[in-house]
């Protein structure tokens, strides 16, 4: 056995001495039978022939001692690949137009699967993955993700279930002082178990431990993640035991993550994280400490995210029942320490003991970035594949074009013996290497593409994720290749070796081809190729113009000629009862620079994606906190922010700068709001309450009613909502809004000044127009009509430089026939009108089908469009006539070429 392995692997490795050996071997053998037969008395010619009629020839024998040795297959595949490195380096044009047609189509793909990998399907870079999931909880408000600190630590130390569990919550915009330079991070609160719990071990230095939580307030250390040490200190070693400034608490630097480590919220950045136990020190507003709603005590305050690791042969079914005993409990806690706070309601305590726990995989961590771009980018996938649908089809056609130019060399290798299987094999062989290039080629497509369409994702949601090509990228390329390559060579191949032509019929095997069959095939690819381009091309309109109606839309307020930026006092140390007056300094300045009409500030400017909602109790009125609907929006504002914003005041008036701590406190309520809460009573005069915000129950006097604006999305049905003067109830982290008369990007350098003149410490961030954050809003339908449009072009490019090259074509095999009807007097308009007659024939079956599909197909986005139906008739309509001219201008090469043939010359050549 070892000896024939041996043989084997010595034919397939040293060939030309194997082969040298075999002929001498059968070489000896004939000479040996030879001397035989002339030994019996038959002359040397009768015996060759007697040797060849037993034996047979010695090239037949030498075949069957090939397949004995068992690497036919391997031999046969490099004379393949050899013939087909020589085929294509004979016809560089040919190769070069199939392989760039394949890397636009496989690298589209490649592209937008890199996306949906690194979004959707890759997992944390963690151990084991798969046994972490993610507490979550279900009540008649719906899901959330948030728990208080006192059920984590009960739910963390149920050890029958979980193999551990980890709490963290992220927080944007830190101001992080390195040797007295501040500059602006983004972190995160840990519990101690974080890092123990992941796997996720220092590069330098070590992680937050338990003993780092336990020791509240007092173990201030701090973890750095590989990137900010890189960018902030240069990846210096030592940086082990540096002292660092956060949020005007001192931190101690005692590690730095792995830089394949960004924390548990794919597309989020984490720059430093720190123990739980230290909120009070960085941001004691937020921390509430000593209070009813203290963040480390209380039971009802939810704020922190939990992930837990499953014990080994555990599945989350049992955890999530094993689990659900002591959540009660915590929620029973929470109801109780309710007692005494303003949100102490029969509804608030049963919200709170019907809650139930459940746990969903989190080995791909939090899921806002999934539910955010999973659609979008599936629809983007789906237009990529159609799009690779047509590359295929019109690569297959440039494949029947060089099989009928290869008719001649087919049929010789027929008549020499070839069987038909070896022959489709050469073709499929050639088209797997072909697609195989192009694979390689792809992959340098994508790799820049995706980078760029990651960046298009990250204009305005700061996206931050890894697009390099890993195992699941490659293996994606690898497999769309190998299809790609049945796709487009298996019919070729198939019709290529359709021949029956004898042998001596050769040399005019290209006259007698399977020309027509040919045509008929390629008829059909282009008919296709015109559908597919139909499709991609109405949907791209549809997305385009929904797009254009949201950004046309009247969103409730005039977003022009207005300059956003955002402060966070909190960061530098500013304490709430200073608050107040830095915002009016800031008021002061900004309104005396020249060309600014009106200053206003808010805690969260339209459609910036930030929003606060609770229950509101109206006076004497029975739609209260009880009530089982949505709860209102909240918004703090600062004096003359309606008439900044353009919001027109239907009833009452604007807040204005004696709107403050000590005056009666006031609130304004837009057109949802006073319907839902008063019905056609007059609002202006009535007073609320909003327990739920910040624990304050006083009354408030409405005295103003507003229309109602978008405020969340574009999309979305205008929710009730209460607005409150900031001066009434101080917040740190506000977004000013400056309009101006001119262009408000004239303005900046001097708003800058005037902050900086205010406070140079105060950092500023976020800086942008209104109009601008209106179309940041927008990124997902930009993402899709700005993708959907680029592929639909270059499908209907591909589908137009196919029809040109069947016509191309079809006009060459019928120079004789085209001669023949000018020789007889047919006028060279008539020979055009006959080619283009051809041209939008398959043209308009092309549509017909295409728009039959599109009804279809465009159903499937209908939740993407705006303004529109999915079977919009003048979107349909204006698709169809783009695509008749292009494709004419496509026809229009091959007849005018037809014109000019000169019936003397062709049919003389003939």
């Amino acid at each position: 056995m070892l000896s024939d392995l041996y043989f084997r692997l010595r034919s397939l490795l040293r060939h030309g001495a194997a082969e040298k050996e075999l002929d001498q071997e059968l070489l000896f053998h004939f000479e040996r039978q030879v001397e035989k037969y002339v030994r019996s008395g038959l002359t040397r010619e009768e015996a060759i022939r007697r040797f060849r009629l037993e034996f047979g020839g010695l090239d037949q024998v030498k075949q069957e001692c090939r397949e004995a040795r068992g690497v036919t297959f391997v031999e046969t595949l490099l004379q393949d690949v050899r013939f087909g490195l020589r085929m294509f380096r004979r016809d560089k044009g040919f190769t070069a137009t199939v392989m760039l047609t394949l890397a636009l189509g496989i690298g589209a793909n490649t592209a937008i699967f890199s996306l949906i990998n690194a979004v959707l399907l890759k997992m944390l870079p963690v151990r084991d993955p798969a046994q972490l999931v993610q507490l979550t909880t279900t009540n008649a408000l719906g899901a959330s993700d948030s728990f208080s600190y006192p059920a984590f630590k009960e739910l963390r130390d149920s050890h029958q279930t979980l193999n551990g569990a980890l709490a963290f919550r992220q927080f944007d915009r830190m101001d992080l002082e390195v040797n007295g330079q501040g500059r602006l991070a983004n972190g995160q609160v840990v519990s101690g178990d974080y890092f123990a719990v992941l796997g996720v071990n220092a590069v330098i230095g070590r992680t937050i431990t338990r003993e780092d939580e336990l020791v509240s307030g007092q173990s201030l250390v701090a973890v750095i993640s590989y990137d900010y040490w890189r960018e902030r200190f240069a990846r210096n070693p030592a940086v082990v035991g540096e002292k660092i400034v956060l949020n005007n608490a001192p931190f101690t630097i005692i590690g730095v993550t792995p830089p394949e480590f960004y924390g548990l919220e794919p597309g989020a950045r984490v720059d430093v994280s720190v123990p739980i136990t230290t909120m009070s020190l960085w941001w004691p507003e937020f921390a509430a400490a000593g209070k009813p709603g203290d963040v480390l005590t209380s039971p009802f305050r939810n704020w922190l995210h939990i992930i837990g690791r499953l014990n080994p042969g555990m599945t989350r079914s049992q955890a999530e029942a094993g689990l659900q005993t002591v959540f009660g409990q915590s929620m029973r806690e929470a109801a109780e320490s309710l007692s005494g706070t303003p949100i102490d309601t029969p509804k608030v305590r049963r919200t709170f003991l019907e809650t139930r726990l459940q746990l969903n995989p989190g080995g791909q961590g939090l899921a806002a970035l999934r539910q955010q771009f999973s659609k979008p980018l599936l629809i983007i996938m789906a237009i990529v594949v159609l799009l690779l649908l047509v590359a295929c089809a019109n690569v297959a056609n440039l494949m029947l074009a060089r099989a009928n130019v290869r008719q001649k060399e087919i049929v010789l290798r027929l008549s020499l013996g070839a069987s038909r299987r070896r022959l489709i094999r050469q073709f499929i062989t050639e088209s797997m290497m072909l697609a195989l290039g192009s694979g390689l080629l792809a992959v340098v497509v994508a790799s820049w593409a995706s980078r760029s369409l990651l960046i298009l994702m990250s204009h305005s949601a700061h996206i931050v994720l890894s697009v390099r090509p890993d195992g699941s990228v490659l293996g994606f390329t690898l497999v769309i290749s190998l299809l790609t390559a049945i796709l487009f060579g298996m019919v070729p191949a198939w019709r290529a070796v359709q021949t029956e032509l004898p042998p001596e019929a050769i040399q005019s095997a290209r006259n007698m081809g399977q020309t027509g069959a040919r045509s008929r095939l390629g008829k059909m690819l282009v008919i296709a190729q015109v559908a597919v381009s139909l499709v991609l091309m109405i949907g791209a309109g549809l997305l385009a113009r929904s797009l254009a109606n949201l950004r046309d839309f009247y969103p409730g307020f005039d977003k022009g000629n207005v300059l956003l930026f955002s402060v966070d006092p909190r960061v530098i140390g500013y304490p709430e009862t200073q608050l107040v007056s830095l915002y009016d300094r800031l008021l002061a300045r900004l309104s005396a620079i020249p060309g600014v009409g009106s200053v206003t500030f808010s805690v969260h400017s339209p459609l910036s994606e930030g929003f606060s909602s609770t229950f509101v109790n109206v006076e004497g009125s029975k739609a209260s906190a009880e009530q089982n609907v949505e709860p209102p929006l909240i918004e703090l504002v600062g004096p003359d922010y309606f008439n900044t914003i353009a919001i027109p005041i239907l009833q009452g008036r604007d807040f204005t700068g004696s709107d403050r701590d000590g005056s009666p406190k006031v609130a304004a309520v837009n057109e949802a709001m006073a319907r839902r809460y008063f019905g056609g009573m007059d609002p202006i005069g009535r007073r609320i309450s909003i327990p739920g915000y910040r624990g304050d129950s006083s009354w408030l006097e409405i005295v103003a009613v507003v229309k109602d604006s978008k405020f969340r999305s574009l999309r979305e049905q205008t929710a009730p909502m209460v607005y409150i003067p900031l001066f009434q109830a101080p917040e740190s982290g506000v977004t000013f809004e400056i309009r101006t008369a001119t262009d408000p990007a004239n303005a900046l350098t001097a708003v800058l000044k005037a902050v900086h003149a205010t406070d140079g410490r105060l950092p500023t961030f976020d800086v942008e127009t209104l109009s601008e954050q209106v179309n940041d809003s927008l990124i997902e339908e930009r993402l899709v009509a700005s993708l959907s449009g680029m592929f639909g072009a270059l499908a209907v490019v591909l589908a137009c430089v196919g029809l040109y090259g069947l016509m191309a074509y079809s006009v060459d095999q019928r120079i004789g026939e085209v001669a023949l009807r000018i020789a007889l007097g047919a006028r060279r308009g008539q020979i055009a009108t006959m080619i283009m007659r051809e041209t939008l024939s398959l043209v308009v079956l092309g549509i017909a089908i295409g728009i039959s599909a599109a009804f279809g197909a465009s159903r499937l986005i209908a939740s993407e469009l705006y303004g529109l139906r999915p079977n919009d008739p003048a979107t349909m309509f204006i698709a169809s006539l783009m695509l008749v001219g292009v494709a004419a201008l496509a026809g229009y090469l091959p007849a005018r070429r037809a014109m000019r043939i000169d019936p003397m010359v062709a049919l003389r050549n003939e």
